[in-house]
């Protein structure tokens, strides 16, 4: 009954984390600009219904996918990551394929053409992306899982970065209203709100890094019967 119950939970948490990578890449509709008004608000969800957000909704659920499972080669013991290697390596070649269909509906766009401001730097992203997966899949190839996590964990962070790069210097631009487009500068917190966090992350922030540096540092290595738990 207990290992029913550990499938389940498994299920659930497999069936979680792709929807929340499908969430991740519908994210991305903002490189294709949205109907935002003068008033500040955006009109209608059709924007959000189109084959170049559905793909990249795939195409996020596909890298988280090669992630995990390129994760899971870099902590499992040998004997378990010998099989899941080979697996790691489809999923980072059907990552490949999605984002290839992503970058392809988006070029064929018009309105991503429209919304995208540098052409150039926006092509850079995607590309490196395509080379970091490559990177991986070599990688998973030779028994290096650490070199390929760093790859597709690089490759998870550069579809944000590319988004950022086309719309520079705007964080939303509108499609019904070109004026009504809002700059990185408008939507930045006020001075004084960013005075105080920056006070704030002073402190803040070598104590989260260290946390997360322990944390790497406890649970080092593959997983075996000396790993600590949390009960």
């Amino acid at each position: 009954m207990e290992l029913a119950w550990y499938a389940l939970l498994g299920l659930f948490l497999a069936g979680y984390l792709v929807l929340a990578g499908y969430d991740y890449g519908v994210g991305l509709l903002l490189a294709r600009g949205v109907p935002l008004a003068a008033d500040g608000h955006v009109t209608g969800v059709g924007h959000a219904v189109t084959p170049f957000t559905a793909l990249a909704g795939l195409a996020m659920a596909a890298l988280m996918a090669a992630h995990g499972a390129t994760f899971l080669t870099l902590r499992l013991p040998a004997g378990a990551a010998g099989p899941l290697t080979r697996t790691a390596r489809r999923l980072v070649a059907a990552a490949l394929a999605a984002v290839a269909l992503a970058a392809v509906a988006g070029l064929l766009s018009d309105r991503v053409r429209a919304a995208t401001q540098r052409p150039l730097p926006a092509v850079l992203p995607p590309l490196v992306l395509v080379a970091a997966l490559l990177a991986a899949r070599a990688a998973l190839g030779r028994r290096r899982p650490g070199v390929a996590f760093a790859a597709t964990s690089a490759a998870l962070a550069l579809p944000v970065a590319g988004v950022d790069a086309a719309l520079w210097p705007y964080a939303l631009v509108s499609t019904v209203a070109p004026a009504a487009s809002l700059s990185v500068a408008d939507a930045a917190a006020s001075g004084p709100t960013l005075t105080l966090l920056g006070w704030l992350v002073l402190p803040l922030l070598p104590a989260l890094l260290g946390f997360q540096a322990m944390c790497w540092w406890v649970f080092r290595g593959r997983a075996d019967g000396r790993t600590p738990v949390y009960r």
